[in-house]
């Protein structure tokens, strides 16, 4: 449990932009680590009372998107962020989902045994769930849990919620140039799930790979490689 959570908070939203329609979206924020950073740091300059909602979303995300192993400095900084953030505005189902990812990534830590992990993941999916529920047409909660449910080990029994998730995401978000990104993302994420069906898999990084998706349909066009 502790290798999957610790590398969950890199992988949950390194994208960029959305289309602007009816779909509801979830929360961008930039793809490359010095970027997001960078955007940490503009928004913690701002004081907390005067940051927008959205302002708090984008520092919820970014904070644990910045975290590298379930024992570092930024799992606390993430915590803090999402406390002040849910007091704010409790009913808000995005960050609901992004602490319930953050409940997750602390299953991982080294420091507890395997009993407080499974109550910390357990705690996670339930949070993660309420989010959805709330929001059910808010693409942003559902994609914390598709991310989430798609690294949990496999004794969790969360790779069917997954896969559903991810089909529901894909199915969601129109096929436009302004969603390129997403769409990559979500296609070649799905592929990772889906290996053990190798058609399956191939046929999701090949339609990653036809887009203008930046890194993601870089990667999966590697997994097409020889």
């Amino acid at each position: 449990m502790n290798r999957f959570f610790c590398a969950l908070g890199l992988l949950c939203f390194s994208f960029l932009s959305y289309g602007q329609n009816a779909v509801l979206y979830p929360t961008a924020i930039p793809d490359s680590e010095q970027e997001q950073r960078a955007l940490k740091q503009q928004l913690l300059s701002t004081p907390a009372a005067q940051r927008t909602q959205q302002q708090w979303r984008q520092l919820a995300i970014v904070s644990i998107s910045l975290i590298d192993n379930a024992d570092a400095p930024e799992v606390k900084e993430a915590t803090a962020v999402l406390h002040q953030a849910l007091t704010m505005y409790p009913q808000d189902a995005e960050l609901m989902a992004v602490q319930g990812s953050l409940f997750c990534i602390q299953a991982g830590s080294r420091n507890i045994d395997g009993m407080q992990a499974m109550t910390l993941a357990n705690k996670g999916f339930r949070q993660l769930d309420r989010a959805v529920i709330m929001a059910p047409d808010w693409l942003g909660p559902r994609l914390q849990r598709a991310i989430t449910a798609s690294r949990a080990p496999v004794f969790l029994g969360k790779r069917p919620l997954a896969r559903e998730d991810f089909t529901y995401l894909i199915a969601a978000v129109p096929a436009t140039p302004e969603t390129q990104v997403l769409r990559a993302m979500l296609l070649y994420q799905f592929g990772e799930l889906s290996q053990q069906d190798k058609a399956l898999a191939s046929s999701l990084w090949q339609q990653a790979a036809a887009l203008e998706g930046g890194v993601w349909s870089e990667r999966a066009r590697g997994r097409l490689s020889p």
